[in-house]
């Protein structure tokens, strides 16, 4: 007999007459907990109740003893009784080995707790206290006694089966002390904030407390088993509410915040030196000479420092900054301060070296620099700019990343793996906006460049990876647009000699067939051979010797015009690909594995389908496109 399904039976039977289990037991002289257990599957009636329950909801003892109305097929009523009572009682000692099992697992679990922690705490209070030590949250304590009472009751009242006076004594005291415990961390323990954070190797702890109530701030240092600290430096200042950390390094962290005056105030905590000397050193010296962010960094920071001050120049402006404007942390960070508020600050990266003999950050040491303020702030990473000899007595360094290049006092640095940095010759001091990304080449066969002199314009090239230079005077002055050589004898220049208004350029396009010795008009403007214009963003490609392509964007940016040529870039006709005014901006094709890919969108006044474009693939050089 299925038990669940008797006991829902019965349930049904008892809610459609409307009893209660109460009213239903007064009937059957039973209690109403035994109804209850019948109607949850855990009991069984006797078989002497069988039929008057039965009588009681006018149905037969067979339908009661198959739960279901209208059953009535014979029943042995001794039987099915006692197959339903066996099969409660294996439920119940079931139910008991579970509930035994589970009990035995609280006490082990509770127990192994219990001796932890109370290790823990005799190890905190006689080992790690009177050596000076702290947890690194002060509600660690409470929280630490607050286990050892819970697990520790608990295993009491499960392993005492008898004794409930003992049992109920040990609860009383263990909510007395935790009630006592709580009060206390609310007191003390809440009253400290603490701020843990780790360096992004996790090889060093920042931990600071603060006390709420009166700003008192101090950084704790020497952990151990990342449970303990030792209280190291008071902070200066009292902290009128939240503090602001930023890891510069993995041992350096820098800290901001607010003091009661509602002042600007800074802390750095450092955790280490440098290689090349254990003796103390001034960052200060270590910094002499010249650091700059990379050519493609946002901002363009360049610090200038010699024996007297740091000058720090952003966008343009300049800032000095007195030797004793600064305030040195460790071995490793420097503060520069403006009328006593902290400015910015310098950490000296993992990769610096000190040199034993003059202090200075020898050759290819970088070191980071940083805002200081309440609000977000980005490290910039500065390189020297200068070359160090092994003498230190020399400054000359450029770092560029591979197939870039930069210019620096006018001199020209490149580089084609990023390791090696090649000098250009010439005077690169007039073009340093003048480059863009199409009027330059650095390639294995050949590197282009070109730079002014005395209102002269030079193109200066290599063919052996910038072993030899080959320096050439152009014809004309004008604006280099672009460069390209489709290989290392042949090649172009679209040059701009004036510009007129509306975007538009008189110039011309230039070839050269001796590797750039010598170089010859071959086109003076789309329109008339004699008179013909570019506009100021047009750019050039050459597919081979014959098949080119010109831009002609207009200075509003909603269209752009492509132009073809099949004779070499001497005569070009336009490329119409749609009827639509919607894709009106033609931009240069890019070449594929051996195809021609071209893109057509709508210009600065395109909304058309989110501002989208079309596509197009030629297989025979331009002169027919398909569109992808």
């Amino acid at each position: 007999m299925d038990n669940q399904k008797f006991g829902r039976f019965i349930r049904d039977l008892r809610k459609k007459a409307n009893m209660t289990q109460k009213e239903l037991g007064e009937k059957l002289n039973v209690t109403d907990k035994a109804v209850s257990k019948w109607e949850r599957g855990l009991g069984f009636p006797d078989i002497t109740i069988i039929n008057l329950l039965a009588e009681t909801f006018g149905i037969t003892a067979s339908e009661v003893l198959n739960a279901e109305i209208g059953k009535k097929e014979t029943v042995d009523v001794e039987k099915a009784v006692q197959e339903a009572v066996e099969k409660v009682t294996k439920e119940k000692e079931r139910k008991e080995n579970r509930r035994r099992k589970l009990i035995k697992i609280v006490k082990v679990v509770s127990i192994i707790i219990f001796v932890l922690m109370l290790l823990l705490q005799l190890g905190y209070l006689c080992i790690m206290k009177p050596n000076g030590y702290e947890y690194i949250n002060d509600l660690i304590y409470y929280i630490v006694n607050e286990l050892i009472m819970v697990t520790g009751v608990v295993f009491l009242i499960l392993q005492i089966k008898k004794l409930k006076s003992v049992k109920i004594v040990a609860i009383i005291i263990a909510v007395i002390l935790s009630v006592i415990n709580l009060a206390f961390m609310i007191n003390n323990g809440m009253n400290i904030r603490t701020i843990l954070s780790f360096s992004n190797d996790f090889s060093n702890e920042l931990l600071i407390k603060q006390n709420k109530e009166n700003g008192e701030t101090r950084l704790y240092k020497y952990a151990k088993l990342i449970l303990f600290a030792k209280p190291d430096e008071l902070f200066e200042y009292s902290v009128s509410d939240d503090i602001k950390h930023q890891w510069l390094t993995n041992d350096i962290c820098n800290i901001t915040f607010m003091d009661r005056d509602r002042n600007l105030r800074n802390y750095v905590a450092t955790y280490g030196s440098r290689k090349g000397t254990n003796s103390y050193y001034y960052v200060f010296n270590a910094l002499l000479g010249k650091w700059q962010t990379q050519a493609d960094s946002i901002g363009d920071t360049k610090l200038t420092v010699d024996s007297k001050s740091i000058k720090v120049t952003r966008d343009g402006t300049a800032e000095q900054f007195e030797f004793n404007n600064c305030k040195q942390y460790g071995v490793t960070a420097l503060v520069l301060y403006k009328e006593d508020i902290p400015k910015y600050v310098i950490a000296l990266n993992d990769d610096c070296e000190i040199d034993e003999d003059t202090t200075y950050i020898k050759n290819g040491g970088t070191i980071t620099f940083c805002d200081i303020s309440m609000k977000k702030t980005i490290k910039e990473t500065l390189y020297c700019t200068v070359y160090k000899d092994d003498n230190l007595n020399n400054y000359n360094g450029i770092t560029v990343e591979a197939n870039n290049f930069k210019i620096d006092n006018g001199i020209l640095y490149f580089s084609y793996d990023g390791e090696k940095i090649i000098e250009v010759p010439g005077d690169f001091s007039n073009d340093k906006s003048a480059y863009n990304d199409q009027n330059y080449i650095i390639s294995e066969e050949k590197t282009v460049f070109f730079y002014t002199e005395d209102e002269k314009k030079y193109l200066v090239y290599s063919d052996d990876m910038g072993n030899t230079w080959n320096t050439v005077k152009l014809a004309t002055n004008g604006n280099i647009q672009s460069i390209q050589f489709i290989n290392k004898d042949v090649g172009f220049i679209l040059q701009f000699e004036d510009y007129a208004l509306g975007g538009v350029t008189f110039g011309h396009i230039d070839k050269t067939t001796d590797g750039g010795k010598t170089w010859t008009i071959i086109n003076n403007g789309i329109g008339s051979s004699n008179e013909g214009t570019f506009r100021s963003g047009s750019q050039l490609l050459f597919v081979n010797e014959n098949i080119a392509f010109v831009t002609m964007p207009y200075a509003s940016g909603d269209d752009s015009d492509l132009y073809y040529s099949e004779d070499g870039g001497i005569n070009f006709t336009k490329v119409t690909l749609s009827d639509e005014q919607i894709y009106d901006y033609y931009y240069l094709p890019t070449i594929e594995d051996g195809k021609l890919y071209l893109e057509v969108g709508q210009g600065n006044d395109g909304d058309y389908n989110g501002g989208d474009s079309k596509k197009y693939c030629s297989e025979d050089n331009g002169k027919t496109w398909n569109e992808i």
